[in-house]
């Protein structure tokens, strides 16, 4: 069987499952958080853009089967009894315009709230990222008069460094010092500190202890990852999975059929991810 054809199959038995009432039992004991980092029609095909058309499908697939809540709700939740289950959030990485020209206003017509974690010292540059540069057309970065129209447009933004420095191989000065640099920039644009925090890259290899407790003595309420994995309702902010939609996913009920097959991964709470 082709890799498409598992696809469809696993979307087909998505459907299935979800007319069967599977996806309301199963997702209720589930927090899960959504990575995007473009949507973009210009750069279809590589594992960081996603088309305008598949990205309304999946936010309609969120809305339909989750109550979709800020990031900064579930971060609160992982602390109360109850937690915050049955819960999604929709964040984006790395600060790109599409996020504000094309992803934006999609999520304001569904009334659906998201964080955008940029890199500060990208922000109003033409910086091309290493990992854009084999691309035809560069999609460029927002600039922060538009990341302060996000925020007044009520949608959260955090941190992803200054410099998405890897926070897994750094050395505790320039960890500290790229996180300052970030807060400080970010307060100077707008206004206040960012309290919530994505680390570059998202592997589980890319950060480690030390550079987690960097984050939390810099005062950030989370830190999550982006390297798949679903949460319990009462885990660790600071080690909260993530799971990116790329080409991977071609379909919301193929990933709903894969939600339903990954477990849940309560992290106490002092354990990096």
């Amino acid at each position: 069987m082709t890799p498409a054809s598992k696809k469809r199959l696993k979307e087909l038995v998505g459907r299935v499952a979800a007319a069967a009432g599977l996806y309301t039992r199963d997702f209720r004991s589930k927090v899960v958080v959504i990575a995007f980092h473009r949507v973009n029609d210009e750069l279809v095909g590589d594992d960081l853009t996603c088309s305008v058309r598949k990205f309304e499908i999946f936010c309609e697939f969120f809305r339909s089967h989750f109550t979709v809540v800020p990031l900064s709700e579930q971060v609160a939740g992982c602390s109360t009894a109850r937690g915050p289950g049955g819960t999604l959030s929709i964040t984006f990485d790395d600060g790109y315009r599409d996020n504000f020209e094309v992803a934006a206003p999609i999520l304001r017509r569904m009334g659906l709230p998201a964080s955008f974690f940029v890199t500060s010292g990208f922000v109003g540059t033409s910086t091309v990222a290493p990992w854009d540069r084999e691309l035809q057309v560069q999609p460029g970065w927002m600039t922060w008069d538009q990341v302060r129209g996000l925020a007044a447009q009520g949608f959260e933004i955090g941190s992803h460094t200054e410099t998405h420095l890897d926070l897994g191989t750094a050395d505790a000065q320039a960890v500290l010092a790229d996180l300052d640099r970030s807060r400080s920039h970010m307060r100077l644009e707008l206004g206040s500190e960012p309290r919530l925090f994505a680390y570059p890259f998202g592997g589980r290899q890319n950060i480690c202890e030390r550079s987690l407790e960097l984050v939390r003595a810099a005062g950030f309420l989370c830190c999550v990852s982006c390297c798949g994995g679903v949460n319990a309702p009462a885990t660790d902010p600071y080690a909260i999975n993530r799971i990116p939609i790329g080409n991977w996913f071609a379909a919301p009920h193929q990933f709903g059929y894969e939600l339903l097959r990954t477990p849940v991964e309560a992290v106490p709470s002092g354990r990096a991810s």
